[in-house]
């Protein structure tokens, strides 16, 4: 192994050394936070030199084989597929006697959900660690569910979304991945979301309610009181996909208005994990549903309060007039 490395030092090639094996959740827990926070400086920068640092810190750090271990060892901890499991036999939708439900998992970091029993799984990654993981971006899927030999579309029973979200560095892509979401479950079907703790209770834009109102907008109904597992580091979500609902996503709007603003008025503090999560939800929500694409702060001033108040009560006297007349 020696003469090796020494035989690729003299023809000139970097030497990527392995990275070490995620031991601790402290140890999982760094990789992911620099993990996300080197790429989404990464997706936002335009210089070359940064692009460059960029792409150093996250050779340093393990790259992206580092941060798949690091997730697979959290979710070791926290078993997604057992709790979705659990809720698809809590709805009779995984049942003895029922044909498997067919769900998509996005983000599939390992093999669990595809060696449950009973579902027929398919299952998306942006860097696939094993064969029967495909390799694909979510987002170039067509709308309607998978395509079956008829080549007819059938939509999924039931949707996966474990720790996917956080990872996307852009909030506008985000309201694209919940909207394409939904427009791959049935009518009923149930989408399941999880997301770090961190993301709701320290981002300066979103709160629990507040996301809750989002998936709302977008068709995923959450439901507040199923069973989900305990834990202080994670928000689990079960939704049910229905009809886009525009007052729920222009209550988001209004939220993230308020809370931006308010942001902006308090004193700095040191800047948490999941500060920066934010969904930019706004346009074209599916299924024939729209909402302008950004919240109208304006109100109507006083004096346009009183003129239309004035113009009330004159078509009221004309209105008598003419009766009495």
């Amino acid at each position: 192994a020696r003469a090796a490395l020494t035989l690729l030092a003299h023809m000139g090639l970097s030497i990527v050394p392995l990275p070490k094996r995620i031991k601790s959740r402290k140890h999982a827990r760094k990789v992911t936070s620099e993990y996300h926070r080197i790429t989404e400086r990464l997706h936002h920068t335009t210089s070359s030199d940064e692009r460059a640092k960029c792409a150093a810190e996250l050779q340093a750090i393990g790259g992206v084989d580092a941060y798949q271990q690091a997730s697979q060892f959290n979710t070791a901890l926290h078993s997604t597929s057992r709790w979705v499991a659990r809720r698809l036999r809590a709805h009779g939708v995984l049942a003895a006697g029922k044909p498997p439900p067919h769900v998509l998992e996005i983000g599939a970091i390992n093999t669990q959900l595809l060696d449950t029993p009973g579902l027929h799984v398919r299952a998306l990654d942006l860097n696939s660690q094993d064969a029967r993981i495909e390799q694909r971006d979510f987002l170039t899927l067509p709308l309607g569910g998978a395509l079956e030999a008829s080549g007819a579309s059938r939509p999924y029973d039931a949707l996966v979304c474990s720790m996917v979200l956080n990872c996307v560095p852009d909030a506008r892509r985000r309201f694209d991945m919940l909207v394409c979401m939904r427009g791959q479950l049935r009518v009923g079907g149930l989408c399941f979301v999880v997301l770090p703790g961190s993301c709701l209770s320290h981002s300066h834009t979103l709160t629990h309610d507040s996301f809750a109102d989002c998936l709302r907008g977008v068709g995923l109904a959450p439901d507040l009181a199923a069973e989900t597992p305990a834990s202080a580091k994670l928000a689990y979500f079960e939704c049910a996909a229905g009809l886009p609902d525009p007052a729920a996503a222009l209550r988001f709007q209004r939220a993230r208005h308020e809370r931006r603003s308010g942001h902006g008025s308090q004193p700095p503090r040191r800047k948490s994990r999941g500060a920066d999560f934010d969904v930019d939800l706004g346009g074209a929500l599916g299924f024939g549903e729209r909402i302008g694409r950004s919240f109208e702060a304006l109100q109507p001033s006083r004096a346009q309060k009183e003129q239309r108040a004035a113009r009330a009560e004159f078509l009221r006297q004309l209105k008598e007039e003419k009766l009495n007349g």
